[in-house]
């Protein structure tokens, strides 16, 4: 094969259904292989491992994607200041915001209705698409780019801003047809061009950030300038692998009928990022810029568990909820996934937490040490955040997802009034605090909510054992001052193995007794 073919690999449509129903495709991840259906008569172990499958084979892509803030902070954290890192936070939490509006829920109304049209209408839905959410994202770029620039943005941001405010426009309008790019590759079952158009992107804005920011010292201006480029050049490719599915038709009604659809996504997906935004802007109200940018740092390294669990797992369990679902013991099975996922939540929670100053080192500098204080908090708001999934089986199940929005919204206001509360005396921890409490009290609301609709068994073991996980981080996290000596090492590696034997053991024992009593339909 030569180097010619490998790229036609790569970028070629997989809309040809003839050479696959002829047995003969060429194509290397053809659009009609899907992952078959959790059999009837597979055991217990095999819903585990179609889960775990699921969830490594979006991992790489979803990781490279993640991986852009987190390979770039120890970049930022050096050649900007804790305040100037700060105004870049709020900032930036504005700009996902904006980006998750101008998307009109194509995330999911794109793969609806991609699923449900013929080869030939393929074109016009992803030129229809592309038109919509850029004009949504042109309107609230450009909204965005004259606030910052506006003497009110200046004031609430409390820092000048007019030296990169123009640079927002085209930063939100070419995220947000990356993204419809990206979805489309999704829906056309192309992993590898979802995966290298998503190395390029993290390579180009890498290389440019550090020419701006390391040689240039152009500050904030350097790194929104860098981040644009790079965008620039993962759409490009985007592009280049899609070019022949990429069309300038456009259908109003079919716009008008996917926004419909996509628009409590969008609804959901902006409480999201409020959530995510509110902690930081009351610590920005009540304290200093520099206290925004240590939390923003413990913010971004407790991502790591979402880089790594929260988003491919979620995506996984999409798909394999209504396959387990058609089981006459789906419920056996849903209710110890609940367990199971709590245990090892925790326990990637656990770990990431006890190697938190060792992670600030790597990603950051000594500068941003009191971000250890919010670490371990933001760690359990990620390890919340995976438990969403499982609280809201019977939502999806019955199809009752207007609960989910309106508990989202009940959290949203709970986090602001414990913000209110919190953050005068307590700073960024009181914002940590308020986060996390939001997230119990919703996945709390959504569990009762969703065993009305679809009872599940609740189970104390895992309850407990995740309980004296925590405890031991507890502990260890007020041990004493913080020394990098063989008694750090010791204490935390040895902490770290107890927590994987604990998690694994149980897991494998009450897997292996599950497995003896299970009783698939025959």
């Amino acid at each position: 094969m030569n180097l010619r073919e490998i790229f036609r690999l790569v970028w070629s449509p997989k809309n040809s259904d003839d050479g696959e129903r002829n047995g003969n495709s060429p194509l290397l991840f053809p659009r009609t292989s899907v992952r078959a259906p959790v059999g009837e008569n597979e055991g217990f172990s095999g819903a585990l491992f179609a889960l775990a499958g699921d969830s490594f084979q979006y991992l790489i892509g979803l990781s490279v994607m993640g991986l852009a803030n987190m390979v770039l902070m120890p970049l930022y954290t050096r050649c900007l200041s804790p305040g100037e890192f700060g105004i870049y936070a709020l900032v930036e939490v504005l700009a996902l915001g904006l980006i998750a509006a101008a998307s009109l829920g194509s995330g999911v109304s794109y793969l609806k209705w991609y699923a449900a049209s013929e080869t030939s209408s393929m074109k016009k839905l992803l030129g229809t698409t592309l038109w919509s959410n850029g004009l949504a994202a042109l309107l609230v770029g450009g909204f965005l780019s004259a606030f910052v620039a506006s003497d009110s943005g200046v004031r609430i941001l409390g820092a000048p801003t007019r030296t990169f405010a123009i640079l927002l426009l085209p930063l939100i309008l070419l995220e947000a047809e990356q993204s419809v790019f990206l979805t489309h590759l999704r829906a056309c079952r192309r992993p590898v061009a979802f995966s290298l158009s998503s190395v390029i992107r993290l390579v180009a804005i890498a290389a440019f950030s550090i020419w701006l920011l390391a040689f240039l010292r152009l500050g904030l201006l350097g790194l929104f300038l860098g981040r644009v480029l790079g965008d620039l050049c993962g759409l490009s490719a985007l592009i280049i692998f899609s070019k022949s599915e990429i069309s300038a038709a456009n259908s109003w009604r079919l716009s008008l009928a996917t926004i419909r659809y996509g628009m409590p996504v969008v609804v959901s997906s902006l409480i999201m990022v409020a959530l995510d935004a509110a902690g930081r802007y009351f610590v920005n109200r009540y304290n200093t810029l520099e206290e925004v940018g240590h939390f923003v740092v413990g913010v971004k390294i407790a991502g790591l568990m979402r880089i790594l669990v929260v988003a491919p797992f979620g995506i996984a369990w999409g798909g394999l909820l209504f396959q387990i679902q058609k089981r006459a013991d789906a419920q056996f099975i849903l209710s110890k996934l609940t367990g199971y996922i709590l245990l090892l939540a925790v326990s990637v929670a656990a770990i990431l937490s006890l190697l938190s100053p060792l992670l600030l080192r790597v990603f950051a500098t000594p500068a941003y040490e009191a971000s250890l204080s919010v670490i371990p908090l933001l760690l359990l708001v990620q390890a919340m955040m995976v438990m969403q999934y499982p609280a809201t089986v019977g939502i999806y199940l019955r199809s009752v997802t207007k609960w989910q929005t309106i508990i989202l919204l009940i959290g949203f206001g709970v986090d602001i009034i414990l913000n209110w509360l919190l953050v005068p005396a307590h700073g960024m921890v009181g914002a940590s605090l308020a986060l996390l409490a939001a997230w119990v009290f919703m996945n709390t609301l959504l569990t009762i909510v969703s065993q009305k609709y679809y009872r599940l068994r609740f189970e104390w073991k895992p309850v407990g054992i995740s309980a004296g996980i925590w405890l031991i981080v507890a502990v260890l996290q007020h041990s004493g001052p913080l020394h990098f000596d063989w008694s750090y090492f010791f204490l935390r590696g040895t902490a770290c193995c107890g927590i994987l034997l604990a998690a694994g053991l149980f897991l494998s024992r009450d897997i292996a007794r599950s497995e003896v009593s299970f009783q698939p339909e025959s």
